[in-house]
């Protein structure tokens, strides 16, 4: 990327894809137990009873193992599903390994359920989302679809029960000086990588 000026969206997209796919299974498979510890002991995780995760993707950390940590035996994740060929919004399914998958239009795994038991976000308690990049303020680069900008839009709404909780997850070098911004951006509660958590001040 130029150091002559700040890099464009789709820039830091590819970069941080290239730094992503770059990685070693062995370095994969580190990153993801470090960040399992590292949101396991974090208080909004504690008190949380309903989370959403994601299902790792092109290199994405993954979040699996947490699923598998014994703080996390009391609680119920969630995987996002789109609900029909052309949802803008994301839902969520509840999902541990032994739920059946199927692929969604981007070939990305979702729990095959009924729709009964499916949610909306603001059923959760806590969200763990993906993100490409992240600043200082806690502003995150997603993949650039908007499901989940369109799916949180409520927040900004609401002045005091803010929910679900929004935690932003990466590797450390996933963080940049400043992101390019929208009206639409919605800010995380705090961002958990690899190496540490950092909470973000509001």
């Amino acid at each position: 990327m130029s150091q002559d000026s700040p890099p464009s969206k789709s820039q830091l997209r590819r970069h941080m894809r290239q730094r992503r796919h770059a990685l070693s299974p062995q370095d994969l498979r580190q990153a993801a137990l470090a960040l399992s510890g590292q949101i396991a002991r974090l208080r909004p995780f504690h008190r949380a009873r309903h989370i959403g995760v994601y299902w790792p993707m092109h290199g994405e950390i993954s979040l699996l193992p947490l699923l598998q940590h014994p703080l996390a035996v009391h609680k119920h994740f969630y995987l996002p599903i789109l609900v029909g060929r052309f949802a803008r919004s994301l839902r969520f399914a509840p999902f541990n390994p032994r739920t059946p998958m199927r692929n969604n239009r981007f070939r990305i795994p979702e729990p095959k359920v009924p729709r009964h038991s499916q949610c909306s976000v603001r059923e959760l308690d806590l969200l763990i989302l993906p993100l490409v990049a992240f600043d200082a303020e806690g502003y995150r680069l997603g993949m650039g679809g908007g499901f989940y900008d369109r799916s949180l839009a409520h927040l900004p709404h609401r002045r005091h029960w803010r929910r679900p909780r929004l935690i932003g997850v990466g590797y450390a070098f996933q963080e940049v000086p400043v992101l390019p911004r929208e009206p639409w951006d919605i800010p995380l509660a705090m961002v958990c990588t690899d190496k540490a958590c950092r909470k973000i001040e509001s």
